[in-house]
């Protein structure tokens, strides 16, 4: 049976409608798995060792679409709008908490005083500290310091006649911890030949010069 030009047309809207509702339906679905997947999305670190011994933190690393992140997080819709990136890649949001245990300072000399013993605690919402201290020395036995650091890599605006760039920003939630340096490499893995511009467009001109031809005939 041969089929005109017609025929052959209706086809292929037929197939590309099919073929576009079978995509909204499977983009739905995978957006509805993500927001599951969010919900239950935990903070939990793992650890491994890596060759040299150091011990290494991990956790899963959640893949969602940038919308629907969005979406579900208002807090971070307006911390992107604050840091001014439009197109962020990927956004890492790590807990940390700095303890350092007993530290005694003796004096060398003893203090003009008769013998005492008193003891501290500093509870504050950036630090803590408790310790003692006597007319000999002064001993901390514990300092722990929390912080939270958002670290954001996308691309910044920078006006109208401008570059934009593409950056990776930290921002901590405690104000006496500082960022010294900081560095970030974008790895892009070698595109295979049939991913390459001039071959996608060299198989797209020889696939319609072969489907003109047939239908030529």
């Amino acid at each position: 049976m041969k089929l005109d030009l017609r025929t052959i047309v209706l086809l292929g809207v037929i197939a590309l409608l099919c073929f576009l509702l079978f995509d909204t339906c499977s983009s739905k679905t995978q957006l509805e798995d993500q927001a599951i997947e969010y919900a239950n999305y935990k903070d939990t670190v793992m650890t491994y060792k890596a060759r040299n011994g150091d011990v290494i933190a991990y956790n899963k690393s959640l893949e969602i679409d940038k919308g629907l992140m969005l979406k579900l997080n208002d807090s971070l819709s307006e911390a992107l709008k604050n840091i001014k990136i439009k197109d962020p890649v990927s956004y890492t949001k790590i807990v940390t908490v700095t303890e350092i245990d007993t530290v005694e300072v003796r004096f060398t000399d003893t203090l003009p005083c008769s013998d005492f013993f008193r003891t501290f605690r500093i509870d504050s919402s950036h630090y803590k500290l408790d310790g003692n201290l006597t007319n000999k020395s002064l001993t901390i036995n514990g300092i722990q310091i929390p912080n939270t650091q958002n670290i954001v890599v996308g691309t910044k605006k920078n006006g109208l006649f401008k570059k934009n760039e593409y950056i990776i920003t930290v921002q901590n939630s405690n104000p006496y911890m500082q960022v010294t340096g900081l560095q970030n490499y974008t790895l892009t893995p070698k595109k295979r030949f049939y991913e390459k511009t001039w071959f996608v467009f060299s198989a797209g001109f020889v696939a319609g010069f072969v489907t003109d031809r047939q239908l030529s005939k």
